[in-house]
């Protein structure tokens, strides 16, 4: 099917499916479950929504075990290696979505030109397309696993010194920032963060930072645990507003922090930058699963709702919170010609640039870090992902976290 044969106009048309009792219920987290994500879904479908927010591990868990809870999963690539095999989300038939041609090549190849290394750990490509045999891989079928959206390249936050003084992972775990450092405490993503830093400081080296083996992972929590009984983290957060809390102490302060918190923190006036690491960034990639429980007219609805997310108005949104969105050029129509060079062509802001408030959060003049899409989401070196020896690495680093002691879990 092509990209223009069934575009519905979200402005102009009405929408196919009306209210018909209780809410479409999505399930995900702060990332995209804003307040004016929900009220402009709500505006342009005619359907009431209930957003179910959860930080990132708290969303794996019932995405993956309680299919009856919600109707949408809007999350993380992946969290299909969750979700998949326990039968937790169903095919989304690809005749339904209107404009998957848009959808550029890094959801579908695993990189946006053919000459460029695929990133490690968990390639969103490899995720994506139904097979014949019901598994999941990255050739094309007319069923996939998600529709991919939002996605970013991420590094690490900065306030209260030049960020282009600190161009590398390994000022993470820099002495001088001890007790003023924070850390994200989910496994799939505060594990590369910590690998990132601790390959950049000599410290340790893995065959796959985006699969580790069981030695491996022993080696990383025990390094972690390190840090922690040093005070080295003043926080490991796993819900955004704990980052935001932690890092608006007013204090110069370094750690993982998502783009969307980097905003939030710039409305409220603290002077929040991000760095650009000379090893590259970690990204993440993420996209809408459909509940295998869904049927019916919520079905429908359900699908309006990913029809929505690649029409460009909730695009347009992301872009306010410093993310991208998997077919970039609808959203374009949606901004205006200032924030469009500023968010995507990485260009110095002709105009002060705003947030989905309308808080200003760039003054005219800056510049976002890392230069435009394409060489900003070229410079991932490892994706967020879900290693082999997931369940081991949970329990593991939530052991370090806690800083209870070191113990084998082979076998369990």
């Amino acid at each position: 099917m092509g990209a223009g044969d069934r575009i519905v106009d979200f402005e102009a048309a009405a929408p196919r499916v009306r209210q018909q009792g209780d809410p479409l219920r999505v399930l995900g987290t702060s990332v995209t479950q804003s307040e004016a994500i929900c009220q402009a879904a709500e505006r342009d479908l005619g359907v009431a929504f209930e957003f179910i927010t959860r930080d990132g591990t708290a969303a794996q868990r019932m995405g993956a075990l309680e299919p009856d809870g919600f109707d949408v999963y809007d999350q993380w690539f992946q969290d299909i290696d969750l979700t998949w095999p326990t039968g937790s989300i169903q095919p989304i038939d690809l005749s339904r979505i209107d404009r998957w041609d848009e959808i550029n090549a890094l959801p579908k190849q695993g990189r946006l030109r053919p000459e460029l290394a695929r990133p490690r750990g968990g390639d969103p490509s490899k995720r994506l397309f139904v097979q014949l045999d019901g598994s999941l891989g990255d050739t094309p079928s007319n069923w996939i696993s998600m529709v991919p959206t939002v996605h970013n390249a991420d590094s690490f936050a900065v306030i209260g010194t030049d960020p282009k003084t600190l161009d590398s992972w390994g000022v993470l775990l820099d002495d001088r920032w001890r007790g003023r450092a924070i850390l994200q405490s989910d496994a799939a993503i505060g594990t590369l963060d910590m690998l990132l830093a601790l390959r950049a400081q000599g410290e340790m080296r893995v065959a796959d930072i985006g699969c580790l083996s069981l030695e491996e992972i022993d080696l990383l929590t025990e390094k972690l645990r390190g840090y922690l009984q040093t005070g080295h983290f003043k926080c490991c957060w796993a819900d955004e507003s704990e980052a935001i809390a932690a890092l608006s102490s007013g204090e110069p302060m370094i750690g993982s922090l998502w783009w969307s918190g980097l905003t939030e923190l710039r409305a409220n006036g603290i002077d929040a930058r991000m760095t650009t690491p000379k090893e590259g960034y970690r990204g993440w990639f993420g996209g809408l699963s459909l509940s295998s429980r869904v049927s019916g007219w919520k079905l429908d609805a359900a699908y309006d709702y990913l029809n929505w997310w690649l029409s460009g108005r909730p695009g347009a949104l992301m872009a306010r919170a410093g993310a991208y969105v998997a077919n970039p050029y609808a959203v374009r129509p949606h901004l205006s010609e200032a924030e469009w060079d500023f968010w995507y062509g990485g260009k110095p802001a002709a105009e002060d640039i705003r947030d989905q408030a309308g808080r200003v959060i760039f003054d005219k003049g800056e510049v976002r870090e890392g230069g435009d899409y394409e060489t900003r989401m070229s410079r991932v070196v490892v994706w967020d992902t879900i290693m082999t020896e997931h369940n081991y690495l949970v329990r593991s680093w939530q052991s370090a976290l806690n800083r209870a002691p070191a113990r084998r879990l082979y076998g369990d």
